[in-house]
This record gives C-alpha cells, sequence and structure tokens, in this order.
C-alpha cells in the first residue's frame, strides 16, 4: 500500500474573496496570493461559495496556496 500523499503548498488562511471576470468566486489568502473556490458538481462541491453567509463563515479557513508551495 503506498502512503498517501501530502497535498502540495502551504496552509493560508481565507482573508476574504471576490469575483473574477468570469464570474467565478476566488479566494484571497493571507499571504496576498488567490485561489478559485468554484462550486463546480460533480468535481467541486463548495455550495457555501454560492452565499454571502457561506462565503463569510469560510472567513479565517485555510486553503493550501499552491504558489507559496512553489517559493517557500
Amino acid at each position: 500500500m503506498e502512503p498517501q500523499r501530502q497535498p502540495q503548498g502551504q496552509p493560508r488562511k481565507i482573508v476574504g474573496f471576490h469575483l473574477d471576470e468570469n464570474l467565478d468566486w476566488v479566494a484571497e489568502l493571507e499571504c496576498g496570493h488567490q485561489q478559485h473556490v468554484r462550486h463546480n458538481p460533480p468535481w467541486t462541491h463548495r455550495h457555501w461559495v454560492t452565499t454571502v453567509e457561506g462565503r463569510r463563515a469560510h472567513i479565517g479557513h485555510e486553503l493550501r496556496c499552491l504558489v507559496c508551495g512553489r517559493i517557500d
């Protein structure tokens, strides 16, 4: 049995959200980088991103910043 691979990137807190030019939600991370947080079933289930309350509740949650993982 192979060991599970750890996801790449560094954990960073979400500090805000904005819509991109395609109207997809983007999380703004504490490091200054950004990451899309699409709700795109069946591959990505992030129903919380579709409401103001859901996004607000995720402020402070961590996502793995892939950019920080490449430069750290």
